[in-house]
């Protein structure tokens, strides 16, 4: 079976360049447009990892990460979320880790830093 990774951002052209890094990694890739509808996903189908942009419409980044941290769905707060940012500063990385981020990704995103962070977080191959 395989891993179902979600990308959240309101950029097509993002979602397209991120399924496109992951392609070697032959995983089933959802894509949401914003934090609501990725979390309306999430309800809905297992996701092993969430790529999500800190900077959205509506809902951000950081407030879908707490979002998901305080689920009443177990298996929801423990997902691991991947947060991107075109941002340099420190403040939103440090208030994304605050608010449950397992790790961030500079943009322009490169291929060799998604695939290896995604690897990261991907349950280990059964023996």
């Amino acid at each position: 079976m395989s891993d179902n990774i979600l990308v959240v951002d309101d950029s097509p052209t993002v979602r397209n360049i991120i399924k496109i890094y992951l392609m070697n990694l032959r995983l089933s890739i959802l894509e949401a447009e914003d934090a609501t509808r990725a979390l309306q996903l999430l309800r809905l189908v297992p996701v092993s990892v969430v790529i999500a942009d800190i900077n959205m419409p509506g809902m951000d980044g950081i407030t879908f990460v707490k979002e998901l941290r305080a689920s009443k769905e177990t298996q929801l707060r423990g997902i691991p979320v991947i947060l991107l940012t075109a941002e340099k500063g420190g403040d939103l990385r440090q208030r994304g880790a605050e608010a449950g981020a397992n790790a961030f990704i500079q943009k322009p995103v490169s291929h060799a830093d998604l695939t290896e962070t995604v690897r990261q977080f991907l349950p280990l191959a059964a023996p």
